[in-house]
């Protein structure tokens, strides 16, 4: 689906990402159908399964936005009692998955990941 360049950039705004927001444990780019495209992390997560789940939670906040004529869903914010965890989109056939273990770093989190996807979409398109 994308070429060997594609996917070399994508790894390096994952790695951007985390190196220029100290709070990001973890990102990954993750197909819409749920596929890992690649991933960045400075812990020992199990990210393959939440490449599935947060192609899922996308679509359901598409489907929610859409249902109350709030147009596209840009993220959605899962706080937790021991983090935070972003999904966005990035364009219509990818997700930035970005998590944090950090409770008060939420704006850090959100600012950095829509430069990343940002930046990521400006590779794809």
């Amino acid at each position: 689906m994308f070429s060997q360049e594609i996917l070399s950039q994508f790894s390096d705004g994952l790695k951007q990402l985390l190196e220029n927001c100290d709070p990001v444990h973890a990102a990954l780019v993750a197909t819409v159908d749920g596929h890992m495209v690649t991933m960045e992390q400075r812990g020992s997560y199990e990210l393959e399964r939440l490449a599935t789940m947060g192609c899922s939670i996308m679509s359901l906040g598409d489907t929610i936005t859409s249902e109350l004529k709030m147009g596209i869903c840009n993220n959605i914010i899962s706080e937790n009692e021991l983090g935070i965890v972003i999904f966005m989109h990035i364009n219509d056939d990818v997700v930035l998955v970005s998590l944090t273990t950090q409770k008060n770093a939420l704006g850090m989190l959100l600012t950095h990941s829509k430069k990343c996807a940002k930046d990521l979409k400006n590779l794809v398109n």
